[in-house]
């Protein structure tokens, strides 16, 4: 086969990895670009997730303080899971259950400890992630269908990459010197955009076929019950086993910093 031909070919290639599928590659970036700012988004349309300060100078509270502050709020609650957001202006979601059985997460101050409202069971952050990952498909005996067409998509995005590096030959050149003709012609034009946008686009390209071929391979995994983790199975303490007191009654459990603190120490 002459080089003429070969080249004919990875471009024919490069092109129907494209067309088949460039409209769910479209709803992915999309539905991903919300999910990114989701977070923030929430945040401008609920009160109830800022975290604002008393004063200029308050300090946030300790694990301990916001547990003591939710139980004189609700001395029914069980405080289940604390999340601390990444951002010093969002409040702290935390996960609690009451005696009736109901389980929610409600939005707590981080410098008062103040109960600010209840999380929705699925907000608009959850809504974009859930759309973006799966499209929305429910998760039955395993990972849903959706996921594994997300995650399939990978496979030719990284397909395309790798061919569209072949048929654009020195593509570095574009780095160096860029070239978009804007007066030979509205294919001429098309045509450097498209170098253009996939040769400063390699990078993104490549980390999102990538990370979405793991996330196949993952499933793929999960669902047949095959691990490569080399971490031991977390053990669990035996209801018999559990440290008691003289009277018998469980010992009281230390503090939520206390087992940060440990837990640190321990990983560190």
């Amino acid at each position: 086969m002459s080089k003429k031909s070969r080249s004919k070919i990875w471009f024919l290639v490069h092109s129907w990895l494209a067309l088949p599928i460039w409209f769910f590659v479209l709803i992915v970036c999309v539905t991903g670009t919300l999910a990114v700012v989701s977070q923030e988004i929430v945040w401008l349309a609920n009160p109830d997730i800022r975290a604002s300060k008393p004063t200029g100078d308050a300090q946030p509270l300790s694990y301990d303080q916001i547990v003591k502050a939710i139980k004189q709020a609700e001395p029914q609650t069980l405080v289940e899971s604390i999340n601390t957001p990444d951002e010093a202006h969002f409040a702290l979601t935390v996960g609690v259950s009451y005696p009736d059985g109901r389980s929610v997460e409600v939005y707590v101050n981080p410098y008062t400890g103040v109960i600010q409202g209840v999380s929705p069971p699925f907000n608009f952050q959850a809504f974009t992630r859930a759309l973006h990952g799966w499209w929305l498909v429910p998760f039955t005996n395993g990972y849903s269908w959706g996921w594994y067409l997300v995650s399939l998509l990978g496979l030719p995005m990284l397909a395309s990459l790798v061919t569209g590096l072949v048929v654009y030959k020195k593509f570095w050149k574009g780095f160096l010197k860029p070239t978009l003709r804007l007066r030979h012609g509205a294919r001429i034009f098309w045509g450097d955009f498209h170098r253009l946008s996939g040769i400063w686009s390699i990078w993104f390209i490549a980390v999102i076929s990538i990370t979405g071929t793991w996330f196949l391979i993952e499933a793929i995994l999960s669902d047949n019950q095959i691990t490569i983790s080399s971490e031991p199975i977390v053990p669990v303490i035996a209801r018999e086993n559990v440290p008691t007191s003289a009277d018998g009654s469980p010992t009281p459990m230390i503090g939520v910093d206390e087992a940060i603190r440990i837990a640190t120490q321990q990983i560190s």
